[in-house]
């Protein structure tokens, strides 16, 4: 960014637009990772489910 005042207003309409830009596809980034975690913490829970059955059955198994 520049800090002088005579590019900042030369230039104003670009930096917006960079910036928004900028700011858009990070939020757009956070979402996608928000998404993602959501489906492995999912994914994490069915095959915690999964192994806590066959800890049963072995356990059964056992006795």
């Amino acid at each position: 960014m520049p800090t002088d005042p005579d590019d900042v207003r030369a230039y104003a309409d670009l930096l917006r637009r960079d910036a928004e830009t900028y700011f858009d596809d990070v939020e757009r980034y956070f979402r996608c990772l928000d998404q993602e975690r959501r489906e492995v913490f999912e994914q994490a829970r069915e095959v915690g489910e999964d192994y806590a059955r066959v800890l049963e059955f072995l356990d059964y198994m056992r006795n």
